[in-house]
């Protein structure tokens, strides 16, 4: 069963470690806004770089086929904007999202799940460099865990994720540690302190990818249930720290419906 304290999770948004009840689910609406004017070198060092915009949506479908096995599916819109030296633009299809997460482990208020996501890209052979990063398929395999429990009196979790992501084409393959903590500090409101963090396996290929890289965010954000049914939540997200990627900075809007 997924505690109702489970309302935001790692992005994509989702329900973390915690499957959906049989015949169950929720819908997700997730945009978010990202803005970058500087980039992380080689030794870590930060320098001004090309500007660039991001803007992302993500729907997600998450439907419970019983109660150990969800089903997954979230299509994505995109648009990018870089600046100069070279300005360049994307706006359409980003990836789309379908797998499943299926539950092997839950006693004790623990649970540790499964996953598996296959990743499409709706880029195409756009040629615009504002796609780089979003024009070749993915695989993501994942190993999830999360544990309820009262934080100074307070109902809490934390959820941690650990996932290989297989990228295919020129991009390196590279490994994903999601970390959440919530907290519900009253009836209808709720806390959230997230961390995302990727290093890349080595270097790709390509003049884009000719490198290894690693990144680590902060995301801090908060919930408040409209209902029993409908949630919302906004979070602020940065890039605290960097080898060879942009320093990002930006706002998560997260809706969330449960049926």
């Amino acid at each position: 069963m997924l505690p109702a304290l489970i309302l935001l999770a790692p992005s994509p948004a989702g329900a973390g470690a915690w499957t959906q009840e049989e015949g169950h689910g929720q819908v997700i609406l997730q945009g978010s806004a990202v803005h970058s004017g500087s980039e992380f070198g080689p030794s870590s060092d930060l320098y001004d770089s090309r500007p660039y915009d991001k803007l992302e949506a993500t729907l997600v479908f998450e439907y419970g086929g019983s109660d150990w096995l969800t089903l997954i599916v979230a299509p994505q819109l995109l648009s990018v904007d870089l600046g100069a030296p070279a300005p360049s633009s994307y706006a359409g299809l980003g990836y789309a999202d379908a797998g499943a997460r299926v539950r092997i482990y839950n006693e004790n208020n623990v649970v540790v799940s499964a996953q598996v996501v296959g990743r499409l890209p709706g880029t195409g052979n756009s040629q615009s460099a504002a796609a780089v990063g979003y024009e070749d398929p993915e695989l993501d395999l994942r190993l999830l865990a999360g544990w309820s429990f009262p934080l100074f009196g307070k109902a809490a979790f934390l959820d941690v994720e650990a996932a290989q992501r297989l990228r295919f084409g020129d991009p390196p393959d590279e490994f994903h540690l999601d970390l959440t903590l919530g907290v519900r500090v009253a009836e209808r409101w709720q806390v959230l302190l997230q961390s995302f963090n990727v290093i890349s396996e080595g270097a790709g290929e390509g003049p884009y990818f000719g490198t290894s890289y690693e990144y680590y965010k902060l995301q801090l954000g908060a919930a408040y249930d409209l209902s029993a049914a409908v949630t919302l939540g906004v979070a602020l997200v940065s890039t605290v720290f960097a080898r060879n990627a942009p320093q990002e900075n930006g706002v998560v809007l997260t809706g969330f419906y449960r049926f």
